[in-house]
């Protein structure tokens, strides 16, 4: 027992130290496996394609060295029938490399090359499919930042109303719905990279140019939730509330998206009090409560003109005053209110003159509901309590019967 105790402490250092050298050996590996990842293969125009000193070249079908010897060989005639203008057997040749050696470093280039080709002759489908499946499954591709970037920029062409080409040398007719799904892939590809906030709020202008407002809203939205700290936050604030705006049929139709577009334009105000669209935010303000006005002082009339309801009728007319009090409709407002406190009735219409007025709702009508319970008014079922009857008493005992008296 004792010697177990003593060389305790050694053994614990021991340990220690094999930990200690079996973490740097792995450090060390994952440092040059990094060094090998990121150096790559080059091109030459005289050696073609070749892997630098140190590379690592891993994937489906390169397990020989005769192997990658043939894959390059491969590549480096498709570079060079790139390079004459043959894109036609280039891109076969490439379309060989990423699909036969999938997930190595000759699939990306050979990805990123057949992007290249696509995109020069203005086929914005095909290069960006291309890239796409480049970020997706080679992350580690040395040049990726700038493959989001050029997605991005197909995506802003597409915005800008460039067209495509069929073929290479058909013009056709420009998608824009492809530019807000290249938007969204560009998010959803490098969602914390440079371009994300900027792809989100390019994909919400394009989509109220071309009246997908939902998409919009979506895209608004998520820039003030996911990229509160963005330069686009403000005015993706501003945009949400014109995008519930564009939403609004009108003031004879249900005001939820007016409601929406005032909180947005008051929220944006408050947020941003010396933003240069401020002043519109506010003016903007005074119309959606107006549009709120006008639509309660329409249904006011509704209960004075045609249902001969007074009571119903003040209500809706000081709600009107309360959205808007300076508009023209709160002052047309006061002036039926003051008519009404007056016992003033609408005059008749036509069907008044045939049918008579709508008979008048008697304020006995109204009646002043209790507020329910707080567990009913959740949705919860309050049971009642079951009082139960106290037992009955138990009946007197009875008396005991008289023994005889015992005998002598």
């Amino acid at each position: 027992m004792m010697t177990m105790t003593a060389h305790t402490p050694r053994i614990h250092r021991a340990r220690r130290h094999f930990i200690a050298v079996k973490s740097t050996l792995f450090l060390a590996m994952a440092f040059l496996t990094t060094l090998s990842v990121s150096a790559g293969i080059v091109w030459d125009a005289d050696r073609g394609w070749y892997i630098t000193e140190g590379t690592i070249i891993v994937g489906t079908g390169l397990e020989t060295h005769e192997e990658r010897l043939n894959a390059l060989s491969i590549l480096t005639e498709a570079r060079r029938d790139q390079d004459k203008g043959s894109e036609y057997f280039a891109l076969r040749g490439y379309q060989k490399i990423y699909e036969n050696y999938q997930g190595s470093l000759l699939s990306a280039e050979a990805l990123y090359q057949s992007g290249t080709i696509y995109l020069n002759r203005r086929n914005f489908q095909d290069a960006f499919a291309h890239f796409d499946i480049l970020v997706r499954h080679h992350p580690e591709f040395p040049r990726f930042d700038e493959v989001i970037a050029t997605q991005f920029r197909i995506a802003t062409a597409i915005k800008n109303g460039e067209r495509p080409r069929l073929w290479g040398w058909l013009p056709w007719f420009t998608d824009n719905s492809s530019g807000l799904d290249f938007f969204e892939r560009v998010n959803r590809n490098a969602p914390y990279g440079n371009l994300a906030d900027k792809a989100l709020y390019d994909k919400g202008i394009l989509a109220l140019e071309i009246d997908k407002v939902e998409h919009a809203i979506d895209a608004f939205e998520r820039i003030i939730h996911n990229y509160p700290d963005s330069k686009y936050a403000p005015d993706a604030h501003f945009d949400l509330a014109k995008a519930y705006e564009s939403t609004i049929p009108g003031h004879e139709w249900d005001q939820g998206a007016t409601r929406n577009a005032l909180n947005c334009y008051m929220d944006f105000i408050s947020r941003y009090p010396n933003h240069p669209r401020a002043p519109e935010a506010l003016a903007n303000v005074e119309k959606m409560r107006e549009t709120l006005a006008k639509s309660r002082f329409d249904l006011a009339l509704f209960y004075y003109e045609y249902r001969n309801n007074a009571r119903a009728a003040a209500i809706f007319f000081n709600e009107s005053i309360n959205a808007a009090p300076d508009s023209k409709v709160a002052a047309d407002a006061r002036k039926h209110l003051r008519l009404i406190h007056e016992g003033r009735l609408a005059p008749r219409s036509f069907m008044d003159w045939v049918f008579g007025r709508y008979p008048v709702t008697p304020d006995s009508s109204y009646v002043d509901i209790p507020p329910p319970n707080d567990l009913d008014s959740m949705g919860f079922f309050t049971p009642q309590t079951t009082v139960r009857p106290a037992p009955a008493p138990p009946p007197p005992a009875r008396p005991l019967p008289l023994l005889p008296p015992p005998r002598n």
